[in-house]
């Protein structure tokens, strides 16, 4: 059996407070999933990808997201982006200034992302800030027909990619995200092909790009009007912590509304934002080349919005320069101070080498690297060409180039990392084989030398790889301009004197250049060394990029992956709202995140290689687009270099086949804070107060935990059932049992704008037992709901006296605990039942009739797919389908071949009749329910559940095989029960 325990903050603390789990894990809060004798495969490059792209998924906003055809519990969010009002929005946002090389020193390629609000609960309270776009009425008029062609006052920007575990569809970070998987893809197809993941890259890339073409408005002759490059507002987004889809008007998630300011950012020429075009533009360009030999006319509308957008942005770019000096840039877009861009000349590089790649028209090399030759700036007469002896004069660049390098005297080393603010790293690898100079192959080559080595003093041996302890010189800073150089003359040239500059690296070897979301650099530098490689043929980088890859998923101090759901030990608590589906707008609840976020890559360890994985920490566990997406693709380069066919970890690498991203990963079964079982779903608790022996005071507690996907449900009702045989003996009827309303705490959230309802006794059955409804109607809440209410017998007026009546002996009342001394206090029942429409959802009637295992099969009317399990006391099984597929989680043990009737051998708990109990045991139960098709009775897998393990798996106190089977297990090897389980 194997044992798992879960890593707290520090490595040597390990949670003592074990709770039960259905995959053999034992976790709590803020802990990652560690599996006790199982190691990681840290060199399945292919799975690590196959599980990386579910990123994205995840990820998806828009009106088309339940039918993609990924995540179940994902689903239609912000549709009201299909609605933004084409009005002037007040104040208007100013036009980004950029940022200056004293202010690059400290927060170049850094952004906020989901680490707050710049600016707190701003649009709270104001209904007209953060409302309509950035726009003039004049500006809106003037171009209305085509911004508004059906006129209706409205812009449909529904789609794209929200930015991290927040729902901001922020600009940069998404053009860098989606360029940049598409990058991986251009230089890496055979990767995706050979895995068999090339549709699941081309959906995400199509999903992206066509939403930048969406939101790119053109006129009649195709020049862009206006390009949308930000839908929401962070200072408005973060003030909350709900999953997407619960974020619409009139709702409520906990005690307050999740409904969000939603504004559109756009470039105009009076508002322009150079630097978002370019961005989206070069991801058009790459798609182009990535569609165009399988589907070149929608390559063609890609390359045709990319051309536009450029051109847009070279036409709107702002500048004061002088030559030989470094330019300021003045025509930045918006971002609410979360993900502040440094100038614009990178992005319109990273747009024009890809469309030198679409087009080979050079003109746009020259807007990147042009110089004035026709007069120098200095000249110290010493230069002899012939010779190639002297001091070259300088010449000041006019291209791109020279916000970094100013003129042809010096040159530049790239110390950072391609990156959401700064996409240097992937300009100059592709710019490069283009030139063939020797000023592009040393700034490429420079950025991965200091990546990935070390002085040759220091420490390495724990590193993994062997690293550089140089950097190639390549010659005088005046020479290289001009110098031609193919790469494979590099590896010839000496090693530098005096240039000694390398990375910082943790006593592991882990590359750090910032603390903040250090993986995500990482991986990008990863990514060049892979291109680098496939470039020009020299390996050199990849040792490096295979020891980082390693670290990433598992091969480190902390002993687990920094990818979500990787092998058996992995960060679970990604600063992710959506896969933690809280139901209270708190990070700390629930302390177990509701959904695997697969192949999500958290932010990573910091110098001393220490981690922390912890839902609300987005230093170490944020999650965005921006992180994945080199990740995507150093990963495609690893398995082309290492897991391909043929290659050294080919046997190594494997992707997970008929992986259901919707199912979770071992360790995330939901369980409060003692560690019991916490229901999904609809479910009711419940407590009792005041008994006396004319009545009681009672308190229910309406739980809505759906999250498959989460959703507002209408006209819930609970029943709560009683018997009054004791009235009935002494002579009264039920007319003498009165309700009295206590308290109503939807009433009171929502000012009595909505409330719930309180019925009279009605008649069940003959035998005295009655019910009353609570029903909560057009109660549009996520969360819990109080409603407090009493039963008390009235007055007999012959007597003057109250009968007595006994609720204790009542059906409803058996789980029912006090909350006289805690006004908070309340147990989960399935005697109180729950009803959508006249269906039940939770619990179990007097007679027996019962919900089954689960109520998430509950949907809206309206949704497709819904399937009613019903389960009557005879046993037998009731299943009602809408169309599309149908899941129930219930053996009709009564059914013919689900168990046997010999029950004489029955070895309680030995489900899989290996004449053991243990782990396995409950593990296949749970896969035997969430997957009957193949490890079911009739299953197709080989080692589906049996009849005689049907009746050795029903094992606690009531009758047929459900999940509880599974946790009687878990508690029987925690010495915590006994098999079978009792009542």
């Amino acid at each position: 059996m194997d044992k798992a325990k879960i890593f707290k903050k520090s490595l040597a603390c390990l949670s003592a407070a074990a709770t039960l789990m259905s995959c053999s894990i034992m976790t709590g809060a803020n802990a990652a999933v560690i599996t006790e004798g199982k190691e990681n495969n840290y060199d399945n490059f292919a799975e690590a990808l196959q599980l990386a792209l579910c990123f994205y998924d995840a990820n998806k906003c828009g009106d088309q997201v339940a039918d993609d055809g990924y995540y179940s519990w994902r689903s239609n969010c912000h549709v009201i982006d299909g609605e933004i009002p084409l009005q002037p929005m007040s104040p208007m946002p100013s036009v980004g200034k950029g940022k200056t090389d004293d202010q690059l020193k400290e927060d170049q390629g850094l952004g906020q992302g989901d680490s707050g609000k710049a600016n707190p609960n701003l649009g709270d309270d104001d209904p007209d800030l953060y409302v309509g776009v950035n726009m003039s009425n004049s500006f809106i008029e003037k171009n209305k027909k085509y911004l508004d062609p059906d006129g209706n006052g409205t812009l449909d920007l529904t789609g794209g990619w929200h930015d991290a575990g927040d729902h901001v569809k922020f600009g940069l970070p998404g053009s860098y995200s989606a360029s940049t998987v598409g990058w991986g893809y251009y230089e890496f197809r055979d990767s995706y092909e050979e895995l068999g993941l090339q549709k699941h890259v081309e959906d995400e890339l199509r999903w992206i790009n066509d939403y930048f073409m969406k939101a790119t408005f053109m006129d009649d002759d195709d020049n862009v009007i206006a390009y949308c490059y930000q839908v929401g507002e962070g200072n408005n987004d973060h003030n909350y912590w709900c999953p997407p889809e619960l974020q619409q008007d009139n709702t409520m998630v906990a005690s307050s509304s999740c409904a969000v300011k939603r504004p559109a950012y756009f470039a105009t020429t009076e508002m322009p934002a150079s630097d978002q075009c370019a961005g989206a533009a070069a991801s058009l360009a790459i798609n182009y080349l990535n569609f165009k030999d399988t589907d070149p006319e929608y390559a063609e509308k890609n390359l045709k919005y990319a051309k536009a957008l450029y051109d847009f942005a070279v036409k709107t770019h702002v500048e004061e320069w002088k030559p030989g000096m470094v330019p300021s840039n003045s025509s930045l877009g918006y971002d609410g101070g979360f993900y502040t861009s440094s100038y614009d000349y990178d992005e319109l590089s990273w747009a024009a080498v890809w469309l030198y790649y679409c087009t080979e028209n050079y003109d746009y090399i020259d807007d990147i690297i042009a110089v004035d030759t026709t007069n120098p700036i200095s000249d110290s007469g010493s230069y002899d060409e012939q010779a190639q002896t002297g001091q070259q004069p300088s010449y000041a660049y006019t291209g791109y180039m020279k916000r970094i390098i100013t003129d042809t005297g010096n040159c530049w080393q790239n110390i950072w990392v391609h990156c959401w603010d700064t996409v240097w790293g992937g300009v100059f690898a592709k710019l490069a084989p283009i030139t063939n100079t020797a000023r592009d192959w040393y700034i490429f080559r420079y950025n991965l030398e200091f990546w990935s080595g070390c002085s040759k003093t220091t420490d390495c041996s724990e590193w993994g790889y062997e690293p550089v302890h140089g950097h190639k010189y390549f010659g005088r800073d005046d020479y290289l301009w001009n110098m031609p150089m193919t790469c494979d003359q590099i590896a010839d040239l000496p090693d530098s004197e005096t240039s000694g500059d390398f990375i910082a690296k943790s006593p592991y070897g882990w590359a750090v250049v910032s603390g903040y979301g250090s993986a995500r650099y990482n991986t990008a530098a990863g990514l060049c060394a892979c291109v680098y490689a496939k470039t020009t043929g020299d390996e050199t980088f990849l040792p490096w990029a295979k020891a980082q890859m390693e670290y990433i998923l598992g091969k480190n101090p902390m002993g687990y992956a920094y990818e979500v759901g990787y092998e058996y030990n992995f960060a679970s608590h990604p600063h992710h709202r959506s896969s933690h589906c809280s139901a209270t707008q708190s990070m700390d609840d629930p302390i177990i995140q509701v959904h695997t976020l697969w192949g999500a890559l958290v932010g990573g360890p910091g110098l001393k290689d220490e981690h922390v994985d912890e839902t609300k920490d987005y230093i170490y566990n944020e999650v965005t687009d921006d992180y994945n997406a080199g990740f995507c693709g150093d990963l495609a380069g690893l398995y082309h270099y290492y897991g391909a066919k043929g290659k050294e970890y080919e046997d190594k690498n494997y992707i997970i086949e008929d992986f259901d991203m919707s199912s979770n990963a071992i360790g995330y079964d939901q369980v409060d804070e003692n560690g019991d079982a916490l229901p999904v779903g609809y479910f009711v608790s419940g407590g009792k107060a005041q008994e006396k022996a004319d009545g009681i005071q009672l308190k229910l507690v309406l739980h809505n935990r759906t999250i498959n996907p989460p959703r507002f449900e209408c006209d819930v009702k609970a029943r709560y059932f009683f018997n009054i045989k004791e009235l009935l003996d002494n002579g009264y009827d039920v007319d003498y049992l009165v309700p009295r309303i206590d308290y109503d705490q939807e009433a009171g959230y929502t000012n009595n704008k909505s409330h719930a309802e309180l019925s009279d006794p009605v008649k069940y059955d003959d035998n005295g037992t009655y019910y009353v409804e609570v029903t909560w109607k057009d109660c549009k809440f996520y969360g819990s709901r109080v409603y407090q209410f009493a039963l008390t017998t009235k007055m007999d007026p012959e007597t003057n006296e109250y009968p007595e009546w006994d609720s204790s002996n009542d059906y409803s009342y058996a789980d029912l605990v006090s909350f006289e001394d805690d006004n908070s206090a309340a147990a989960i029942t399935d005697k109180v039942t729950l009803y959508a429409g006249d269906k039940i959802i939770w619990g179990t009637e007097p007679d027996g009739t019962t919900a089954g295992t689960g109520s998430e099969y509950v949907k809206q009317d309206n949704e497709e797919g819904a399937t009613t399990t019903t389960t009557k006391p005879s046993g037998t099984t009731t299943t009602t389908t809408k169309p599309t597929s149908t899941t129930t989680t219930t053996f009709d043990i009564n059914d013919s071949g689900a168990g046997s009737s010999d029950k004489t051998n029955v070895v309680y708990g030995d489900a899989n009749c290996d004449g053991s109990i243990d782990m396995a045991d409950a593990v296949l139960i749970m896969q035997s329910l969430a997957n009957p098709d193949k490890y079911g009775l009739n299953g197709t897998g080989k080692n589906h559940i049996t009849s005689e393990g049907l009746d050795n798996a029903d094992c606690d106190s009531v009758e047929g095989v459900t999940t509880n089977d599974a946790l009687a297990i878990q508690l029987f090897l925690l010495k915590k029960g006994e098999l079978p389980a009792k009542a």
